[in-house]
Formats: structure tokens, sequence, C-alpha cells
């Protein structure tokens, strides 16, 4: 097979691939969206002083844990960028891990495996199309979230609502959606159906978001956090326009490790 047909096998996979991830995707979306308009809308009724106190009242690591402190949701950026966006890389990921192993662990469901073993495609081509098709899905994720966020946070604040940091948080939440993906695509081939394959990545999801918040409670605790997607993320430096930059390459890192693999 040559370079072009090679190169139009993968596309039509992927295109395939992209229209079977559509109805999860649009969903997905749709429901990040509304926890973005949700939460940043609620921005001015969380500055209350009444909310302020009540929260300076709880054990202080409990706020840790879940970046709900004072000072934390004082400005909108860092309300934003670290608070809100846990809970959305949280989703996120849930997501990545969900598509990528589902993407592969679904063809025994589907019968698409022997039906490609009959055509003149290679596995590697196959593999390439259903990253790359997952790559699209998890940009355009994150694409709608950084719209819908700015058109709310210049509605809710006004020039307050720093565009600029915010591209860094909507950046390292999709890194870490990436390298979901990748450990949903290492993942896969240990499960013989989507299901299984799904419940496996929001297992891993959830166990990455619990980790990090355990690793901020206390010190003891912090070497915990280096398991955790959101660890690399760094969110809170993100937020303050100063992103982890090492973080972040941890993360593609796992990504095309995980995929490749």
């Amino acid at each position: 097979m040559n370079g072009r047909s090679a190169l139009g096998t993968i596309l039509h996979v992927a295109r395939m691939e992209l229209r079977l991830a559509r109805r999860g995707l649009l969903i997905w979306t749709a429901v990040l969206a509304g926890v973005v308009a949700l939460y940043l809308s609620l921005f001015e009724s969380i500055q209350d002083p009444v909310m302020v106190e009540a929260l300076k009242a709880m054990p202080e690591s409990l706020l840790k844990a879940f970046s709900f402190t004072p000072a934390m949701i004082a400005d909108v950026n860092s309300y934003y960028g670290v608070y809100i966006m846990g809970y959305l890389v949280l989703l996120a990921t849930i997501y990545g891990l969900m598509q990528a192993g589902g993407s592969v662990a679904r063809e025994p469901d589907l019968g698409a495996a022997e039906f490609l073993y009959t055509r003149p495609v290679t596995r590697r081509q196959v593999m390439v199309a259903k990253i790359a098709a997952f790559v699209v899905a998890a940009v355009v994720l994150w694409l709608a979230i950084l719209a819908v966020s700015t058109l709310v946070g210049w509605a809710v604040a006004g020039d307050a609502y720093d565009l600029g940091r915010q591209r860094w948080t909507h950046l390292a939440g999709l890194c870490a959606t990436l390298a979901a993906g990748g450990l949903g695509f290492a993942l896969a081939p240990f499960f013989p159906r989507a299901q299984t394959a799904i419940s496996a990545g929001v297992g891993v999801g959830l166990a990455s978001f619990v980790l990090h918040a355990l690793s901020q409670v206390a010190d003891r605790l912090r070497p915990i956090g280096y398991l955790s997607l959101q660890h690399y993320a760094a969110l809170d430096r993100a937020a303050a326009g100063d992103p982890d930059v090492g973080g972040l390459l941890v993360l593609v890192a796992v990504f095309l490790v995980g995929s490749l693999a």
C-alpha cells in the first residue's frame, strides 16, 4: 500500500471514529459547558460576606482539598481557573478515558475487528486513526469550554476576567484530557468489552481526582499527588499566569507513551 492510499485509509477510519464519537462528544460538551455557565455565573453570590465567614469557619484542610479557600474565590480568575476548572478537568479526564478506551474495546462489540482483518489496513493505521480522532474530539471539547467560559466570564466580571491567564488553564485541561486518553488506550486491551472499559475509565478518573485532593490535605500525603493527572496540570499556577511547563510535558508524554504502547 503506497503512502497516499495509506493516508486515505487512516483518514477514512478517523472519520468513522468521529462519527461514532459524535453523540458522546455533544453530550459531554453540553454538560461541561453547563457546569461552566452555572458555577461561573455564581461568582458574585460567592463574594457575599456571610459566605466568606462561613468558609473561614470550616477546616482549612478540607477547603484546600477542594480548592475552595476564601483567598481562592476572592478573584474571578482563581475561582474559575482553580475551583471550577478542577471539576472540569475531573469530568474531561473521565471523558478522555472512556472515549479512548471505548474506541478500542468496542471493536468486538461492533464486529468491526473481523471486518478490518479482511481489509488492507494494518493495526498501526487503525490505531493512528483512532488516536487522531480522539485528539480532534478533545480539542473541540476544550475549545467549546474556552468559548463558553470567555462569554460568561466577561458577562460576570468584565475586564477582570483575564483571558490570557485562562488560556493556560484550558491548555492544562486539554493536556490532562490527552493524558487520560493515553491511559485509556493503554488499558483498553485488558478489557474485552466497551462497557468494562468505560467503567474502568470512570474509576481511574475519580481515583486521580481523589489522590490529588488527599495530597493537599496534609504535607505527609503530598507525594501521592504525583500519581494524579491534576498534579501535573497545576491549575493554580496556570490560573496565575505561570503554567508548570514541565508538568504539561509530562502529561503529553503520558499521552504519547500510552497511545503508542
